[in-house]
């Protein structure tokens, strides 16, 4: 039989009809706790068609708009067929939908009847008490309403004659950059997609299918519940969306396949490598290299390794699990292909609700990783006005396109063009073999002032590869681009710093460096909750200028709830409540609350908590920097100043500074100073012959010390070259500041680091690190510090940070500005293998300790005014070292 004949006799109410002929095969699955309910596909008929009955008898009647918003389920299957099989035309509304939307809903829908869950029907009633309300499943109902058990009954089903042209849902645009319009899709539109679908065969009828996305959308309801159910196969639903119910689903379910979104397949190889990592270096590195292996043979092969090297790899996560479904948005290579190389089979296409989901897949046979595919039968597709790369907007025809807007002539008149085609708003290009590719979306092209386009999601995965980002959106703001970022607070923690504001403008620097200038960053807002989505993932752009403008100026922290009593007795304690208070006179632009968070909602960074704790101590409180540290909110703080530490945190920087110092100056043995002398030959030589070493200015060194050289920070080989710079007797009396996380992991390095004179700076414990290198210069050693604190993550100078500021301060010792250049070029900050580039000191002259600024009221700037005027020096010889270049040349 053609496809135009079976065209011309297929609705929603003809596939309803043939489920019974799948009998007792199971049909809907549902998670629950550690078992499963099931509905076989006779049952799922039975209770279909009596509910059918039922609303008929209760007036509904072919063509009329009925909406119906449910959590996904059973019920809202079986609700939802029951409505199709008497030819409704419904109108499917998010579960999670607010009482505004609601009401906008059902006024622009038409909405007569409501089938809703009882969490919804009193809203419902409240909006419009004169909607005829059908509350779905258990719950109270208001009054008028009818509880959807009482029209389960043996009467006749009515006999209803559909036509495939005819409306069978009406539903929303996404409303990602807009508010969102309406529009039928008819019963062609969705068979086009079915069909080919179900031809396609990559379901059957022994296979199990994840849905865990909400129903309301086309997406997972054509083809994540119709394609499975035409196949004789079984759909399973999760008992929630998190990680761990869905692996419990997919273990219970027996799940065979998966529909998902890219976000959901993202967080499933985010948790493979975390696991993975937990394991060990070694199995890592080796887990790594078979993946690669594996990916390797596919993209040159086409053979499938992975589904040997992986096999037990898979089982662990679904022994039955092969194949993983994604649309709803593009599925990022850097995602498809770790999912290719384990082994699993990875369909992927593009479709909008316009097109009843989908229009283009890779299908068996016709298929291009990477590409979203081909057209479906009796689709078309042409690229508008293409650029020199092809690339230009994508314009659809084909029976599963949509017919129009609602009530809307302008918005059609924008989505079609003079001869019919669809404009779909989205960037792509076609590839000579026919495979579509996407780029982008022409409403959320980003252009500059200059005329400059950028494409937002691209930036985007760019931006968000750092371990340090959860979630980054850009938008334009007065003419550049600026982002607005979720940290992984967590992962800043067991990183290397406590501070997140800096932590984040380094990793975003260092992202940049392999973009054009007007597609970096000219600023960032940190926000605390995830960015605005819809439930397939994707941004609410148009939402996002607010958000922006609102987290700069601390608006979007958590504005103060009602105190509950353990927070009034929390306040009511004296030293709590005295914290309190100084929070709220010190951060009087910033939203102070119990639930604020000390650093990303009052900028409470570890270097401000020093001029903090400096107040706290004049009123009497006392917290300790470990304690700030591990502080998530204002209320952990508050509950340390109650119960206080045992010492003091001078009394705690004490005790840290005499086992630094017994560490640090104990006698060293023949042993150690033989090492020492060792390494500074081998440094000494190869620095000259392979980074052909040039040493400036040390005629401005003091015969004796002590004293601070303060250098720029532009590599790991900055330490290396300054040592190398010195005359042994000078380096053997220079200690040095090492990141306590990336050099002190290990303990079988300890001799080489006391041998070196490196002791451990733990960048969210500054107070600690600055008392011992003052106890330092006290005792005559000199030091070298590097005030910006990260390496420079572009080759630039950095800000100072106050540290420095404050040693100067208390020590008086003279300050050596010192200009190392060359070392970021041979090793940047993402390079781990050193290129051999010639690298250059410059020692400027001293800054004497009673030419520093004198003491000042606020000690907090008095720091910060040294560490600026160092820099200023530092800056003053690379504009000299720089002439001398020029010159020279």
């Amino acid at each position: 039989m053609s496809d135009a004949a079976i065209l011309q006799g297929w609705t929603l109410r003809s596939f309803i009809d043939r489920l019974a002929s799948f009998g007792e095969a199971p049909a809907l699955i549902t998670a629950c706790g550690e078992s499963t309910q099931r509905v076989s596909y006779a049952a799922l008929s039975e209770r279909v068609l009596s509910l059918t009955a039922g609303l008929a008898a209760s007036g509904i009647k072919p063509g009329i708009p009925v909406a119906i918003v449910a959590p996904n389920g059973c019920d809202w299957v079986i609700a939802r067929f029951a409505l199709a099989a008497i030819g409704a035309v419904v109108c499917a509304l998010d579960d999670l939908i607010t009482e505004a939307e609601l009401r906008a809903a059902l006024g622009d829908s038409g909405c007569r009847y409501v089938m809703a869950s009882a969490q919804h029907a009193a809203t419902i009633h409240s909006i419009d008490p004169t909607i005829s309300l059908i509350v779905i499943g258990d719950g109270p109902a208001p009054a008028g309403a009818r509880v959807w058990q009482g029209l389960f009954a043996a009467r006749s089903v009515p006999t209803v004659t559909l036509s495939s042209d005819e409306p069978a849902l009406l539903t929303y645009t996404s409303g990602t950059t807009g508010p969102p319009k309406s529009f039928h899709l008819n019963h062609a539109n969705i068979w086009a997609n079915l069909h080919a679908l179900a031809a396609a065969r990559l379901i059957g009828s022994g296979d199990r299918v994840l849905l865990p996305l909400p129903l309301h959308h086309i997406y997972p309801f054509v083809v994540g519940l119709l394609t499975p159910l035409s196949s004789g196969a079984a759909v399973v639903f999760p008992e929630s969306v998190s990680g761990p119910q869905l692996v419990r689903a997919i273990r219970l379910g027996e799940v065979s396949a998966i529909v998902g979104v890219p976000r959901l397949y993202t967080a499933l190889v985010a948790s493979l490598e975390t696991r993975l990592g937990a394991r060990g270096r070694v199995l890592n590195a080796i887990f790594r290299t078979l993946l690669a292996v594996s990916i390797g043979i596919r993209r040159r092969f086409d053979v499938d390794a992975g589904r040997w090297l992986f096999h037990s790899l898979r089982g662990q996560i679904g022994p039955r699990l092969r194949l993983l479904v994604s649309g709803g948005a593009h599925l990022d290579p850097g995602i498809l292909w770790p999912l290719v190389g384990l082994g699993f089979e990875v369909r992927s296409g593009y479709g909008l609700a316009e097109t009843a989901s989908i229009f283009t897949g890779n299908l068996p046979g016709v298929e291009r990783l990477g590409s979203e595919g081909k057209p479906f039968r009796g689709g078309a597709m042409r690229i508008a006005a293409p650029d020199e790369n092809g690339i230009g907007e994508i314009e659809l025809t084909g029976p599963n396109v949509f017919t129009g807007y609602r009530n809307n002539p302008a918005a059609n008149g924008e989505a079609f063009t003079a001869d019919g085609w669809y404009r779909t708003g989205d960037l792509g290009r076609i590839d000579d073999d026919g495979f579509l590719y996407i780029t982008g979306r022409s409403k959320e092209t980003i252009v500059l002032g200059g005329g400059k386009k950028v494409n937002p999601e691209a930036l985007e995965r760019i931006y968000g590869s750092s371990p340090f980002i959860r979630e980054i959106a850009v938008l334009e703001r007065q003419g550049s681009l600026v982002a607005l970022l979720l940290p992984d607070v967590d992962a800043i923690r067991s990183g290397a710093s406590a501070r997140i504001d800096e932590t984040i403008r380094v990793t975003l620097a260092s992202q940049s460096q392999s973009l054009p200038s007007y597609e970096r960053l000219a600023g960032f807002a940190l926000v605390r909750e995830p960015l605005p989505r819809t439930q397939l993932g994707k941004y609410r752009r148009f939402l996002l200028p607010a958000l922006y403008e609102r987290s700069l100026s601390g608006e979007a922290a958590p504005a103060p709830r009602a105190p509950n009593p353990d927070d009034e007795a929390l306040l009511s304690q004296p030293r709590a409540r005295q914290l309190y208070d100084v929070l709220l006179a010190r951060y009087t632009n910033k939203r102070v609350s119990l639930d604020a968070s000390p650093q990303l909602d009052l900028g409470i960074d570890s270097l401000e908590w020093i001029s903090l704790s400096l107040a706290l101590e004049q009123a009497g409180l006392s917290i300790s920097e470990s304690e700030f540290a591990d502080a998530v909110t204002v209320r952990d703080l508050l509950r340390a100043a109650e119960h206080g530490a045992a010492a003091t945190e001078d009394e705690t920087e004490a005790k840290d500074r005499e086992i630094m110092e017994r560490r640090l100056f104990a006698p060293t043995g023949t042993g150690l100073r033989t090492l020492q002398l060792a390494v500074y030959l081998v440094n000494w030589i190869l620095m000259r012959a392979l980074f052909r070493l040039r040493v400036e200015g040390t005629e401005n060194l003091p015969a004796e010390g002590p004293y601070v050289l303060v250098a720029n920070h532009g590599s790991d080989l900055d330490p290396l070259v300054i040592m190398a710079a010195l005359d042994y007797r000078r380096a053997r009396r220079l200690y040095w500041a090492g990141d306590a996380v990336r050099l002190f992991r290990t303990r079988w390095l300890d001799p080489l680091w006391r041998a070196l004179h490196v002791f451990p700076a733990d960048d969210r414990l500054p107070g600690r690190t600055l008392a011992v290198a003052e106890a330092m210069l006290a005792r005559g050693h000199d030091l070298a510090w590097f005030p910006e604190g990260w390496r420079t993550p572009d080759g630039r100078l950095q800000r100072f940070l106050p540290g420095i500021g404050r040693i100067l301060a208390r020590t008086r010792v003279p300050a050596i500005p010192v200009y190392v250049s060359g070392t970021f070029e041979a090793l940047p900050r993402n390079r781990r293998i050193p290129r051999l580039r010639p690298v250059r000191v410059v020692i400027g002259g001293p800054l004497a300790g009673e030419a520093l600024p004198p003491a000042m009221p606020n000690e907090e700037a008095c720091h910060q005014r040294i560490a600026d005027e160092l820099r200023q020096a530092i800056a003053a010889v690379e504009i000299q070292a720089r002439r001398s270049t020029a010159s020279g040349a």
